[in-house]
């Protein structure tokens, strides 16, 4: 009898598997709030996976307020490392109907034009505005009071499109208001996310229409590969709603 073909193993099941290895370890306590976790490349060895895919481990978990990555001192637990994660599980249930595929693709169109139109209407009162709101966010993130720089991240993209000028795209960028502002309050805003905004305000200051759009479209790329897959697993596999595995405190 003819078998079927083996089907390999995705890359991204490997990343997964390893990021619900981790929350389950922090759930049942093997690495505390405030924690350090070990050296990555005695992490990657202990959990039996390769650098690579425990450094987009990583990252993805920092982009979901787990843990913090802080240059040359280590990976840390934050202090509430499932406040993220819960919002998560909450907000997918609002957005079940919702195809974010869809929905990032849209924005790439639409916040790129708006960028575009920005760097070449901004007025010097309105690039000092966007200059204050990222002030403000970097200020919040620092003290990880997230209700505040979730705020001024949506008035960052708020005002970008009403620098650009064009009532029309402002009209349909009102619809995708609406859902990004659940998603930016599922996930913090980190400093890397916010270098990206930075980025697409020195373009709109610059007077650079061009940068200012590819700026913008770096951002909305670095959103889209960051928390989709985990939106999408929110919003399709009923086992995420499950409380992470729990393991027992035990080298893994």
């Amino acid at each position: 009898m003819e078998k079927a073909p083996i089907v390999p193993v995705h890359r991204r099941q490997i990343t997964s598997a390893t990021i619900d290895r981790i929350l389950s370890m922090i759930s049942d306590g093997y690495w505390e709030p405030g924690e350090c976790l070990p050296p990555q490349r005695q992490l990657a060895k202990s959990l039996g996976v390769g650098m690579s895919t425990l450094r987009e481990a990583l990252q993805s978990l920092q982009t979901m307020g787990v843990l913090e990555m802080r240059h040359g001192s280590g990976t840390y637990v934050t202090n509430h490392p499932f406040n993220a994660y819960e919002k998560m599980l909450d907000a997918s249930f609002g957005l079940m109907n919702m195809n974010l595929e869809v929905f990032f693709e849209a924005r790439g169109i639409i916040e790129c034009g708006l960028a575009y139109l920005a760097a070449e209407h901004a007025t010097d009162e309105q690039v000092e505005k966007l200059f204050e709101i990222l002030d403000g966010e970097v200020a919040y993130i620092d003290k990880e009071q997230s209700d505040y720089y979730h705020d001024l991240d949506l008035n960052f993209h708020q005002l970008i499109s009403e620098i650009a000028n064009n009532g029309f795209l402002a009209q349909i960028n009102d619809t995708l208001f609406k859902v990004l502002d659940k998603l930016f309050r599922i996930f913090p805003l980190t400093k890397e996310g916010w270098r990206l905004h930075m980025a697409v305000a020195e373009a709109i200051r610059d007077r650079s229409p061009f940068d200012a759009s590819e700026a913008m479209r770096t951002l909305i790329e670095a959103s889209s590969a960051r928390y989709l897959p985990y939106m999408k697993m929110a919003t399709v596999d009923p086992e995420i709603n499950k409380q992470p595995e729990i393991i027992r405190k035990e080298n893994p």
